[in-house]
């Protein structure tokens, strides 16, 4: 039976037989590609092909993917699909990485905080004046004020959520001032650590002796 007959027998009767049949003259083919798209990351191929022979299985018994074409050739649905699978395995493997390096790097700030805010504040105040004016202006309601930010948008005069994208672009800009000064941090490293640590209360009665 050629591969469409066998997925065909599978769709209509259930035969895990055929499809078994299936998996073994394609497993090769589907593998290879997987193993070449994942830059040879042999675990991670492995996972795709389980991906890729699933999805079919689901395909065939709603009569779509190569059984909706008659012209199909289950070769060139496989490859096809098993690319967009290591996409998006390759996709949610960066997330996960980008995951982990934000834990790792939140970790470090709170296990060495002095470290993190001795190299971040000898610094900080310079490239906050660096910023763009209405950037110094977020970071400064944001972190020295704040607000929530509701009320950081009307003081700001602008939307909550043009607010939130000020500050996420004013971080992102003071981090990389902060990074050519040697303050290695991401950004959600340096928003814990403003946060914890940028403002520390006055001595008790300075600002009755001030005013």
């Amino acid at each position: 039976m050629d591969p469409i007959q066998l997925l065909r027998e599978y769709a209509e009767r259930g035969s895990e037989g055929a499809f078994r049949e299936v998996v073994n003259r394609y497993v090769d083919l589907v593998f290879s590609v997987a193993l070449r798209q994942t830059g040879g990351h042999r675990a991670m191929a492995e996972e795709i092909v389980q991906t890729v022979f699933t999805d079919l299985a689901r395909h065939v018994a709603r009569g779509r993917g190569p059984l909706s074409d008659p012209s199909a050739h289950l070769g060139g649905w496989l490859h096809r699909h098993t690319c967009f699978a290591a996409a998006n395995a390759r996709r949610s493997e960066k997330r996960r990485l980008a995951r982990e390096k934000t834990a790792a790097d939140m970790n470090t700030l709170h296990s060495e905080p002095n470290d993190s805010w001795e190299a971040l504040a000898p610094a900080l105040d310079e490239a906050v004046q660096r910023l763009p004016s209405a950037d110094r202006g977020a970071i400064v309601l944001r972190v020295y004020e704040r607000p929530d930010l509701r009320p950081l948008g009307r003081r700001l005069g602008i939307s909550d959520d043009a607010a939130q994208k000020r500050v996420s672009r004013a971080l992102d800009r003071l981090r990389d001032l902060l990074a050519a000064r040697g303050a290695m941090l991401t950004v959600a490293a340096l928003a814990t650590c403003l946060s914890e640590r940028a403002v520390q209360a006055a001595p008790a009665g300075m600002a009755e002796t001030t005013a």
